[in-house]
């Protein structure tokens, strides 16, 4: 081997992993890095926590919008009427029915709804 790359080598040998157990050990116990994944960690439970209700209350609205299509031969259905069925209140029946691709808004009247 040539004298230059001899000494590389060598270097390289003495060098060690460049992160070893310690160095990861301080990333962890340092506070700023403790801060950032524990606020991480919970928007990410509260986020899945959003989702969860979001999707339970599409089910009950879909539900209703469902079996209020075979009982009567309306095709739309009012946020009042829904929220009178489903013990949801107005503002979070407007807040499903816009947000989900199961159910479509009454493009004539504004809060009308209706399964897709």
């Amino acid at each position: 081997m040539p004298k230059k790359q001899a000494w590389l080598f060598r270097w390289r040998l003495n060098a060690g992993p460049l992160y070893t157990r310690t160095n990861m050990n301080d990333f962890f116990n340092n506070g700023i890095v403790q801060a950032v994944l524990a606020t991480l960690i919970g928007v990410l439970i509260l986020g899945i926590f959003g989702w969860l209700k979001f999707k339970r209350d599409e089910k009950v609205v879909a539900k209703f919008l469902k079996n209020s299509g075979v009982e009567t031969s309306h095709t739309f259905r009012t946020t009042h009427a829904i929220s009178s069925a489903t013990n949801l209140s107005q503002e979070r029946i407007r807040k499903v029915c816009s947000k989900s691709c199961k159910i479509k808004r009454n493009q004539k009247e504004k809060e009308s709804w209706k399964i897709s």
